[in-house]
């Protein structure tokens, strides 16, 4: 374990922003805070504490929760340094290891995955309203640089202030405008240690060479971070008002829209488009800046044109473009008696019968679909060639189904809510949950 002998300012800023966020916090509301163990995640809990002490909040309960990802020899003894330390103070903990095998790549995504879905099971379980986690301002402008070394163009964002995990539950980031140097100043001057974990300094972690790189340094960052997202969320707004005046969506499977009014507002087609080929072709992410140039160049196609990117079909006909999931790559499935799974990236299959369904694309010689009799007959056709059916036929009564939206299947920003629940209303779905562990 280790600790900063800088104490000059006594962690006031770490302090300050964990007495404005429980201050906010709505009566009775339930905080499950993930801690590590490490200096972020022991400072913010500490500090919610004593936040919610001096302001007499009874009414807020705090749980907090270890996930031991055991990829490393110590992370058990770490997990259980952090619930002895709730214990001391009476905080409820629980630790959630990750099960199963590993991926030989992608480790470190994986990890990130399994740690909120983890999180999130257990938010669900306790009934949490919201999971804080301790991302800083060092945090805030190393992803900022990462993803402005990956892709310059805007819009560049760094994290938002609130994130939904698996379309249930949200996380909060109180300490996004701290700095690191603040809270280990709270924790030296309360006399808590905490322990470094050895791969915050390895260098063959992006992370770890951006922070090097910044030398400390994370102030201007941080500021051009917070003035990114609110011009994220302007533009994730004004997405979601294009989408109502100038898209119709047919049978949750295909889109139509209007490319000249996309061409006047270029910045907010580029935003919808990116988003739209996600749902569309199941896929998480949506096409880069030069694809989706591609696709509104197609204002200016002739009848007949058509490309394909990100999973779909692009097809101009007459005045109206048209986008649908391509032909190729559709998957068959087997779905156990019992069981969930996702077809496609698309479509949600929960088989409550006691057989096995095999779910594969609609044939040729299918039935035709009513959402897309209106459509021009040949891609009404190849629209009902992309939907999933049993085997050659009808999806069984036991078989249950429903759109997703996959963009947001996992993660979801706060500054893109306003354009999720734009699509999930297009598309014949519930709004996503609105944030609402603060008070009015």
């Amino acid at each position: 374990m280790s600790a900063s002998s800088q104490t000059s300012s006594g962690g006031e800023a770490a302090l300050n922003a964990a007495f404005d966020f429980a201050s906010r916090l709505k009566s009775g509301c339930h905080v499950l805070v993930a801690v590590s163990g490490g200096s972020d995640s022991l400072g913010l809990l500490a500090a919610l504490c004593e936040a919610v002490d001096r302001l007499a909040r009874r009414d807020i309960r705090i749980s907090a929760a270890t996930v031991d990802h055991g990829l490393r020899a110590q992370s058990a003894d770490e997990a259980a340094s952090v619930a002895r330390f709730c214990a001391t103070r009476a905080i409820g903990h629980e630790t959630l290891p990750w099960r199963g095998e590993k991926p030989a790549t992608g480790l470190m995504a994986a990890a990130r995955d399994a740690r909120y879905r983890l999180l999130a099971d257990h938010a669900a379980r306790i009934g949490a309203d919201v999971i804080a986690v301790a991302h800083t301002l060092d945090d805030q402008a190393e992803t900022l640089e990462m993803r402005k070394a990956r892709n310059p163009e805007p819009p560049v964002s760094g994290m938002a202030t609130e994130t939904l995990l698996v379309g249930h539950v949200w996380t909060a980031r109180p300490f996004l405008s701290v700095s690191r140097r603040s809270i280990r100043d709270l924790l030296v001057a309360r006399g808590i240690a905490w322990i470094d974990d050895p791969s915050n300094s390895d260098p063959r972690y992006e992370r770890v060479r951006m922070r090097q790189s910044l030398g400390g340094a994370v102030s201007a960052s941080g500021a051009e971070a917070v003035m990114a997202g609110h011009i994220r969320a302007r533009l994730s707004e004004t997405a979601a008002d294009l989408l109502v005046s100038s898209v119709r969506i047919h049978g949750a499977a295909l889109a139509e829209f209007d490319p000249e009014l996309f061409a006047a507002n270029p910045d907010a087609a580029r935003y919808l488009l990116k988003a739209l080929t996600a749902v569309i072709g199941g896929e998480t992410h949506g096409p880069g800046k030069a694809v989706l140039a591609d696709i509104l160049a197609m204002a200016e196609a002739p009848h007949g044109a058509r490309m394909t990117a990100g999973r779909c079909l692009f097809e101009r006909n007459r005045a109206r473009l048209f986008m649908l999931r391509e032909r190729r790559g559709l998957e068959r499935i087997e779905v156990l008696p019992g069981t969930t799974r996702i077809w496609d990236g698309r479509w949600r299959i929960e088989n409550r019968s006691g057989a096995v369904v095999e779910i594969g694309p609609a044939g040729i010689d299918s039935e035709p679909v009513e959402a897309f009799a209106a459509l021009p007959s040949r891609l009404s056709k190849l629209a009902r060639m992309t939907m999933p059916c049993a085997g050659q036929g009808a999806l069984p009564d036991e078989a249950g189904i429903s759109r997703i939206l996959s963009p947001y299947q996992r993660y979801l920003p706060g500054f893109d809510l306003a354009l999720a629940n734009r699509l999930a209303e297009a598309f014949g779905l519930s709004p996503f949950p609105a944030s609402g562990y603060f008070g009015g």
